[in-house]
């Protein structure tokens, strides 16, 4: 035996490749890069810097999380539809505008303010066109009225909690966004909406060809992403009590990464809000650790795009060859020892030995039904079966003598 082949059959039968290939077979499995990467990230950024994981840190980045989190939930149903919105940046921004004007100029209630960052939030549901037009209409609205926030006398003690505030030791806006994050999650696994969005994403003309109303579908996941952003933005103003030429700048990318690198494909129909929560996570996380480490804004761009390279060709080469892999790894039996040969003889024992057990059996309907594809019990023992004729006949319990037509559908049952 060559040495190639001796290796491989070691291997094989030391390793249990069949419980490897029903690892990769589970939804769940998706999920192993992800989060090696989040752990990864974790690790390498709690080494590099001291007290990066102190408690003070720790809820800053909380904060920040809950925004952001709000944000890519929003962008990965647009993606589970088989879009991608690239304006979440600027109606965020918008929506922070509007929010800290309707406090601190137009003094609304904070429960008006959140009202009117949602509305801004949902009026704009296009991609591109929103991305550039709504990041000029910030800029020029930000220059025009930024000197009348930023002297602002007023003060809301509401507004000022949900930005900075804690329940429980933990941030008002986590808990908004976990709140956010299971109601995203119910939707998407449990209800029809849910189940539209991921047969969409999937595969449109399939999705058109079920009776599933295709453009209405689409047109709900970018009102969603748009609420979403609004949402974040009003707990963004909250946090910080005003906005600035910078803000939501980038964030349609790190949003898009954070997707992305949590395992949801570009090509949508596959992914889930917990894929969005770990590369959410991966994503600030390392964010946050190159700008203590002293990188700027371009540093971040730049490793923001390697990430969303990686994941990027990931999706698309495990989705092209995940079944090559599991071939290869699920069984190989050339490699594995053959059990002994059983007797075939009709008196021999074993599985092929002669079974006899229903010769006595008393037949049922035997000569009086045609093509009985199945049968069935109910609760009272009645016994029912189908006939090529269209029919479901139905035996009465105990002796099934007699028997009735149950119900005539016109074709095989």
């Amino acid at each position: 035996m060559r040495l190639p082949e001796s290796l491989s059959r070691l291997f094989y039968n030391a390793i249990p490749s069949h419980l490897v290939g029903e690892i990769l077979t589970k939804r769940w499995a998706d999920n192993l890069v992800p989060f090696l990467l989040l752990a990864a990230v974790i690790a390498i950024f709690g080494t590099a810097i001291n007290g990066f994981f102190a408690p003070a840190s720790l809820l800053d980045t909380t904060r920040q999380l809950g925004e952001f989190l709000i944000v890519v939930i929003g962008l990965t149903i647009v993606m589970l539809g088989g879009g991608i919105d690239l304006s979440v940046g600027s109606i965020y921004a918008l929506s922070v505008f509007m929010s800290v004007v309707g406090i601190y100029l137009w003094e609304l209630p904070t429960s008006l303010a959140f009202v009117l960052a949602i509305t801004t939030g949902r009026a704009f549901l296009t991609t591109l066109v929103t991305l550039i037009m709504g990041r000029s209409l910030y800029d020029i609205l930000i220059i025009a009225w930024g000197k009348e926030l930023q002297m602002s006398p007023v003060l809301n003690d509401q507004f000022d909690y949900i930005g900075i505030g804690s329940l429980a030791g933990l941030p008002v806006s986590i808990l908004i966004a976990g709140a956010f994050a299971l109601l995203a999650h119910v939707l998407l696994s449990r209800s029809r909406l849910g189940w539209h969005i991921s047969a969409v994403g999937g595969s449109r003309r399939s999705a058109y060809n079920a009776g599933i109303p295709v453009r209405r579908t689409v047109f709900l996941t970018y009102v969603i992403s748009g609420l979403s952003a609004g949402i974040a933005g009003f707990l963004f103003a909250a946090r910080l009590s005003g906005a600035g030429p910078g803000t939501g700048a980038g964030l349609e990318l790190a949003a898009l990464t954070a997707a992305v690198v949590g395992g949801n494909s570009l090509g949508g129909g596959r992914g889930s809000i917990a894929k969005g929560l770990m590369g959410a996570i991966a994503v600030l996380t390392m964010t946050n650790g190159l700008i203590r480490l002293g990188y700027g804004t371009g540093s971040n761009q730049l490793v923001l795009g390697f990430m969303l390279a990686f994941a990027v060709v990931l999706d698309i080469r495990w989705a092209k060859n995940r079944h090559k892999v599991l071939a290869e790894v699920y069984v190989a039996p050339v490699h594995h020892r053959m059990s002994g040969e059983e007797s075939a003889l009709p008196n021999g024992g074993g599985a092929y030995a002669l079974n006899d057990r229903l010769s006595e059996a008393t037949p049922i309907a035997l000569g009086e039904v045609e093509g009985p594809e199945d049968v069935i019990l109910d609760e009272d023992g009645n016994l029912y079966a189908g006939t090529r004729h269209g029919e479901i006949v139905r035996w009465f319990a105990p002796d099934y003598r007699r028997s009735e037509v149950f119900a005539h559908i016109g074709g095989f049952p």
